[in-house]
């Protein structure tokens, strides 16, 4: 990633056994694996904080983007990157999960992914404009 500053992250797992069984996102069992690698490093380009737990959006093994939880790296950059917005969001007031996802609490990273309502779920529906707007963020 060569678009706005990123966070430097060292995978160290890559299967939902190691988190704690309370702050698995939701779906995710001890059998479930995410397409990153141990030992590998990532650059995210954006953090979720989420009803209960963080996650890190960063470019996967398969080449798109991905929320992982970031219990499953080890930072390597801890200064937030320049360029990065911020922003608490709904979740905050909603304190707990709801019937049909996972609330968002705060959000950090590109801009878009900040202040673009919906940005977050195109995103992860693999919409085309959104993917577009990360892979700008990234510098690819």
């Amino acid at each position: 990633m060569r678009g706005l500053s990123v966070l430097r992250l060292r995978c160290v797992a890559a299967r939902g056994a190691f988190l704690p069984a309370g702050r698995r996102p939701r779906g995710t069992s001890e059998a479930s694996a995410y397409a990153v690698t141990p030992g590998r490093t990532y650059e995210a380009a954006g953090v979720l904080v989420l009803a209960d737990h963080l996650s890190v959006l960063v470019r996967d093994d398969w080449g798109g983007p991905a929320f992982v939880p970031a219990e499953l790296f080890a930072g390597v950059a801890t200064v937030v990157p320049a360029g990065w917005a911020f922003a608490l969001d709904s979740g905050a007031r909603a304190g707990r999960r709801t019937l049909w996802g996972e609330p968002v609490v705060a959000v950090w990273g590109y801009p878009t992914l900040v202040e673009e309502e919906g940005h977050v779920a195109a995103l992860l529906a693999g919409d085309a404009r959104a993917v577009a707007l990360f892979d700008e963020a990234c510098g690819t």
